[in-house]
Order: C-alpha cells, then structure tokens, then sequence
C-alpha cells in the first residue's frame, strides 16, 4: 500500500504536477487583530532565508518573503506566487507562470527576472548546496514566465520551492553586486509576503504589519504579527497560559507539554512538522584524532544509551533515531548498524584503536559543545553523555556559549572536537540529508554543512545518484545503501527525533499544521475568538494614598491600557517613575497566584522565577503575604525585615510593598526599600 507520504514523493519525483486549481477551505475568516508568538529558538542574525537555513530566520522570512509554492498538511503543492508550473517530459526543465499584478512591499512589480535572480542567489549563498546544484540557468521569456533549466531531472525541485527555502527577493534591492550575506536589507528587508517589516527590537521583538497589496486578494486577515524572543521555557509558558502570547512553536519541554495540555484556552498539537523532520544527534569533528578513527566513533556511540534519554531525560515524548534519515520518510532504511549501550564493546574498541587506560583512569580528553536554545535535548543529554564517556575513560568538558552566534560560528569553522545538533531533513533527502554527508559540501564558515569533514566516495556516489533519480524503487535502495554505509561509519551519533508541538489559543482559525507548520506565511489565520484577558477592578486612589499605591495603580493602569510586553519599555525607564535602583530600589514584579514571577523591571527575578520558597525572617511565607495585601489587606500595604534583597545593592533590609490585583489570579506589588 502507498501511504499518503509515498504518494506525494511519488508525484514529486516523476515531476508531473500540474496544478492551479488546489485551495484552502476557509470557513467565514474574519479580520483584523494582533498575533504575538514566541520566537523560541534564538535570535536570527537577519531575517533573509535564501542565504541562512533554521527556524528563527525562517519564521520570520516566510511571512515576509513570499515563495513560488506552498504545501498543505498532506504533502501537496499549492500555488503561491507561480499559479501554475509544468515540467518538461524529460524532466530538465520546469515552467513557472506568476500571477499578475503582484508587487513588492515597496511598490515594484515582481518579475520573471526576481524569481531568476533569487533561484541563482540560492544556489550561491545557500548552506543547502544541493537544493539547487541541479540549475544550470532561469530563462525569463516574458515578465510571468519562468523557465528553469536543469542539468538533470530533480526529485526534490518542488519542495526546494517551498517557502523557507525559496524566498523571492526584489532584485532591484539585492542586485547591487553586495554580498548578500551582509547585505544590509537583510535587517530591513523588503519582501512580497503576506506582512511587511516594520521594526527590530534586537533580542526583543519583531514587529510586521498587513500588507495592505498582497496578491492574494482579501489576506492577510490578522492586522499585526509580534514575535517576542524568549528562549526560557518557564517564561514561554507563563506568557501561553496568561494569553499574553498566544503561539508557541517548537516546544519541546516534556514537563512543559504536560502543563500546558491542562490550560483551558491552550491546545497542543505535534501537527506542522512532517516537512523539517528533526533530530538531536552528537557530531563529531573528523579532522581532529582521536575523532578520525571510526572505532573510537563507535566506541563513543556504544557508550551512550538512547532509551535512556528517549524514556527518562525526555518522559517518553521523544523517539530514537537510527540513522541519518526520519522514520517516517519513505527513504528511511530500519536493517542499519544499530548502537544498544555496551561499555564493554566500547572499551575494547577504544583499546584496539591504540587508547589505553592512563593511570589517572582516562584514556584523553575532548571538549562538548551545546547551545542553550533547547536545554532539554542539548544541554540535558551533553551533561548525560559526559557522564557516559567517563566510564569508559574519555573526559569530556562541556561547553556552552555566549550566544548562538557564537556556537554557530565555532562549529561553521570547525573549531570543535563534538557539538549537539538538531538538522533538519527538510523534507525530502536531497535538500536536507545530502548537505551532511557529501565531500564536495565542507565549507568553511557554513554551519549546517559538512561540518564534520566526513569523506567517502561511495556516499557521494550515491547521494549523487539518488539526487537524479526519479524512480521511487531505484531512489529508496540508493538511500538503503547510503543509510547502511554512514550508521557504519558514525561521523555523527544520531540520539532521538525532536519531540516538536506547536501550543496555540484555541481562539484561532487555521492554525499553521502544515507540513512546513511555522516555516509557512500565516495569512490564512485568523482570530475566530480573540483572548480577552479579564483583569481586576482598578484599586480606587485617594489623595491620602501612599506614594507606592500610587505607583503600583499607574503600573497596573498601564498593563490594562497596552498589555504586558508593549508596557514593558515604560515601566523599565528609570525616568517614568516605576524604577529606582539608584536610592530606595523602587521596582515593580508581577506575581501568579501560583508564585510565579511574569514580571520584574528591575530584572533581578527572572520571568518563571518561583518564589514560593522565599520566606521572612520570622519564617512566613512572602506569597501569601503577596496576595492578602492585593486583596485589601492593610490598604495593599504590607512591611517585612530582611526578606527580599535589595536588586542594587543586594543588601537584605526593611522593605515595604504596596500589592493590588491585576487579574483574579495575578498580583502587581511596588516594593521599596527604606533608607
């Protein structure tokens, strides 16, 4: 039986498509309203994808730049900036036709010529040298019409215009002959897509708006996209469950989607995924001994305990990987080299490879890296692997970076001995497998390329072949023989599949479940039940009010009037009266009912911070104290010696704190401490 799965690739890879007529069911979307989802996976150098690969960018670039497809939740290619597309009989060239009357965000036209300029720019820049290595030219017989010329047919052309990968940049912008790496439109960029760039809040926020002249008439419906750079999960889930935020991709805390599955306004889904198929695995750098030997590989793999880290680190949301390519895909080889935890096999491997034990009980040394975007899957298991390696006599250092730029620019120019990485296989084997693992893609500088300087030249045979082949059966075995060839070999110890979930308001309409989920535009949801947060009856104010009532009722009118994140900018300015770390240490948090800190302007609690630990000097707990004065207590006014430490100084004293209600079950306290 051919699985759904099957036949999409089936129908991609004798390259027959021919469509047009293929569209949304949209049941009566409305418009207008703001969307604010979480940019989970770091801060994105820029926001251009035809020059970088990985979420951050692409989430933001698909909503800017508009591609020539797009596909739907079952592998299907739908029409997007091309109407139509044609392939040739014999499968080297492919005809697209544009839709008239598109325009850029800035007014210009979208030509032939910017769909040709942009396909050659992505072959050049693009980490994924294989997704258009098959290009030989882009003919633009007519302002609409788009003829590319392929060296060999290409199984994977139509995916490799999908819109992470194929973005279509205004050649009157990018064409200056500046390197579009650095090209300074990357951080202003002008696009197509369904919203345009308006502002960049660097590690903050990113602000795009409607395009007002999308070429799909009547979208986008929502008015305002906000993503808010947050990578603590404990801060993600707060913003979810406060409906402060109302999407959070790429979420993969196991504790986190227990917690989250409870909120009533919240659903979890692991839909929107198919198309990227990610995985946590251990890299090693084979330019490098002991590295270069491919028993002390094995050796290392032996060590480690998959299940263990599936069913214990991850409480059984995650699945084990076997090899280079997803379960799932209908190239996925299971009859590979498998790695069950042996320390015996793994120590007498090490012994062979001519590294015995020393007498302080170690055989050498290597350095681990991680970045700290997905602590569970990174972090976590690098820490675990430690662990394991010492038993079997490797010492490992485990090394975390400033930022993500700083890991990525370490592993891109192959200073590492191993690195935690999570790929993605982008859909089908030659967009995203192939850059692993063929010779002719080491490139230094380029992260996710062969950063492991693997070299086999059977592999790149293969790969090469499987590359042209439009032959379902001959393509799977060629992939067969790859998979059985490289889980030998392990230039990289592949661990367990990315548990990913997108956690969405259920107030939203066609939420993104695509095959491509959040690396796809969003100019099809909408708000069906927008979130209304029902806040507290503001604190009545006297002329006799204390000063800090006075603060704290300013505070909360403000979260009321702009929300939490836009009023965030005035109550951290030291001239708007909500802050003095100078003197008394004035400052304001936000607390849950549950003692979670949502707030703190002086930034000494971090967002997720649980204080329900924190006590006075007479042994009473500071939350409850928290909440009976938000309720009325002593007028909001409360008094304690030697609790909280001043966000200065650090110095514990007597400190003062007037408490109000912003919701049923959030508190805003002004504390202050006296002189």
């Amino acid at each position: 039986m051919i699985t759904k799965v099957s036949r999409c690739f089936l129908v991609i890879v004798t390259l027959t498509i021919m469509t047009g007529m293929v569209s949304h069911a949209i049941a009566e979307p409305k418009h207008g309203g703001t969307l604010s989802f979480l940019a989970t996976v770091g801060v994105p150098r820029h926001f251009n994808p035809a020059v970088v690969s990985g979420s951050a960018t692409a989430m933001v670039g698909t909503q800017i730049f508009a591609s020539p497809l797009r596909y739907d939740e079952n592998w299907n290619p739908l029409p997007y900036l091309a109407e139509s597309w044609q392939t040739s009989k014999d499968g080297l060239s492919m005809t697209l036709k544009l839709v008239k009357g598109a325009t850029f965000h800035d007014g210009h036209p979208i030509t032939s010529g910017d769909v040709a300029f942009s396909i050659m720019a992505v072959k050049k820049y693009h980490p994924f040298k294989s997704m258009f290595a098959p290009v030989e030219s882009v003919d633009t017989p007519g302002p609409q019409t788009v003829v590319i010329q392929l060296a060999h047919p290409h199984p994977a052309i139509l995916l490799a215009m999908s819109p992470a990968l194929l973005p279509i940049l205004p050649k009157h912008i990018y064409g200056d002959d500046q390197d579009l790496k650095t090209h300074p439109a990357n951080l202003k960029p002008v696009g197509s897509g369904p919203f345009r760039f308006v502002k960049y809040e660097p590690g903050k926020s990113i602000l795009l708006e409607r395009n007002e002249q999308f070429f799909i008439p009547g979208r986008p419906y929502l008015d305002k996209l906000i993503f808010r750079v947050e990578s603590d999960p404990k801060a993600q889930m707060i913003a979810m469950e406060r409906q402060e935020a109302h999407l959070l991709p790429l979420f993969l805390k196991p504790e986190g989607l227990d917690r989250l599955g409870k909120v009533n306004h919240l659903a979890v889904t692991s839909k929107g995924y198919e198309g990227i198929g990610s995985m946590n695995w251990l890299a090693f750098n084979l330019l490098r001994k002991p590295l270069d030997d491919k028993r002390v590989r094995q050796a290392i793999a032996y060590a480690i305990d998959p299940e263990f880290i599936t069913k214990y680190l991850h409480k059984g949301y995650s699945r084990r990987a076997t090899g280079p390519i997803i379960p799932g895909s209908p190239f996925y080889e299971p009859d590979v080299k498998s790695y069950d935890m042996d320390l015996a096999k793994a120590k007498n491997l090490l012994d062979a490879a001519g590294y015995p034990l020393k007498p302080d009980g170690t055989r050498f040394s290597l350095t681990l890296d991680h970045f700290s975007v997905i602590p569970s899957q990174h972090r976590d298991v690098a820490l675990y692997i430690k662990r394991q390696l010492s038993k079997i006599g490797i010492d490992v250092q485990v090394r975390k970076p400033k930022n993500m730029g700083e890991w990525m620019k370490r592993i891109g120019n192959w200073d590492f001995d191993m690195t935690m990485d999570c790929p993605y296989n982008w859909g089908d084997p030659a967009i995203g497998v192939h850059r692993t693992y063929l010779s002719n893609n080491i490139r230094k500088g380029v992260v996710w390329s062969n950063t492991q300087n693997y070299r086999n030249s059977r592999v790149d045979e293969l790969l090469e072949k499987a590359a042209t082949e439009i032959d379902v059966e001959k393509r799977k075995a060629l992939y067969s023989e790859f998979q059985k060839i490289v889980t030998e070999e392990v230039p990289v110890v592949w661990i367990n599949l990315l548990p990913l979930h997108t956690i969405y308001n259920k107030g939203l309409g066609n939420p993104p479940v695509s095959i491509w989920g959040m690396h796809s535009p969003l100019d099809e949801v909408y708000w069906e039940d927008p979130p209304v947060i029902k806040y507290a009856s503001t604190p009545t104010l006297e002329n006799k009010s204390p000063p800090l009532k006075k603060t704290g009722v300013r505070a909360i009118d403000l979260i009321k009037e702009r929300g939490l994140y836009q009023a965030l900018e005035t109550l951290e300015d030291p001239d708007q009266g909500f802050l003095d770390l100078k003197g008394s240490g004035l400052h304001v948090i936000g607390v849950t009912g549950k003692g979670d800190v949502f707030l703190d302007n002086s930034k000494q609690m971090k967002t997720g911070a649980d204080i329900n630990g924190i006590l006075d000097l007479e042994g009473k707990e500071l939350l409850p104290q928290f909440l009976s004065a938000a309720k009325g207590e002593g007028d909001g006014i409360l008094k304690s010696k030697g609790v909280w430490p001043h966000p200065k100084t650090h110095e514990v004293g007597p400190m003062r704190a007037w408490c109000g209600m912003l919701t049923d079950k959030d508190v805003i306290c002004v504390l202050e401490w006296e002189k």
